[in-house]
């Protein structure tokens, strides 16, 4: 029953603004269960489903774009590879790091709050003055280095790539899909090789199966709520949460 607690909380914070690895390292201390590294990385392949399913109309334009050599689309592929490559070098010569700050709830709180602030400033950035194929190689690369920054859990990754999207002037809803669309390789590839490690039951299953549903209702939600401008309110629960983390746990 707690894998599917797990697999719940991780659909639904992956793509809202809040720390999905955060949320799931404080779970899992909350409900008094060990630090599951292979099943967390597998929430996280559950949750790479709902983004594909979620932007497969954008990734099938993205796919004949590239067959067809259209120019925008090339630059559009060459940019998300661009973003995607500190988070695979972070990934592979961090890990050690990495797993000593999961097993820190404390660390966890402090990012949440850092997450919060991102989240805090997001509303009052609207210069919609870019869409997703003018953005520059400098800046994707830029937006790179954020989401590698955002392994640490408490940083969300969805929400410092979608701060970072806007303050280089992207329209919301485009900034919204690049940073789903940034997320699909570094998401399956962590998930398949962390995978590897880990041995599962029916139970792990099932809990692949919410994650994957919960995802595809925090994709949507997430994306009203940009549009909206309110992610504050990602924000005070992210502070909620992180003092809660800083003082009780």
């Amino acid at each position: 029953m707690k894998e599917i607690i797990l697999g719940l909380i991780q659909g639904l914070t992956e793509f809202l603004p809040v720390s999905s690895s955060g949320h799931l390292t404080v779970f899992s201390k909350f409900l008094e269960v060990d630090q599951n590294l292979a099943y967390f990385a597998m929430l996280h392949l559950a949750t790479f489903f709902a983004v594909f399913i979620y932007l497969f109309k954008d990734i099938v334009k993205i796919l004949k774009g590239i067959f067809t050599l259209d120019k925008n689309y090339l630059s559009l592929a060459l940019k998300i590879i661009i973003s995607t490559i500190p988070a695979v070098i972070a990934g592979f010569l961090l890990n050690d790091f990495f797993e000593q700050v999961f097993s820190s709830v404390k660390y966890v709180g402090i990012f949440l709050a850092v997450t919060g602030l991102l989240m805090l400033f997001s509303d009052r950035l609207n210069k919609n003055r870019k869409d997703i194929f003018t953005l520059s190689y400098t800046e994707a690369l830029f937006i790179g280095l954020i989401q590698a920054v955002a392994i640490l859990p408490g940083i969300s990754r969805s929400g410092s790539t979608l701060f970072a999207a806007l303050l280089f002037g992207m329209k919301k809803e485009d900034a919204v899909k690049y940073s789903f669309l940034m997320s699909l390789p570094v998401t399956f590839g962590a998930g398949i090789l962390e995978m590897q490690k880990g041995v599962f039951n029916s139970w792990h299953y099932i809990g692949m199966a919410a994650a994957f549903l919960s995802g595809l209702f925090g994709l949507y939600l997430l994306r009203k709520t940009v549009i909206n401008g309110k992610t504050k309110y990602f924000a005070f629960y992210c502070f909620a949460i992180s003092a809660v983390t800083l003082i009780f746990l």
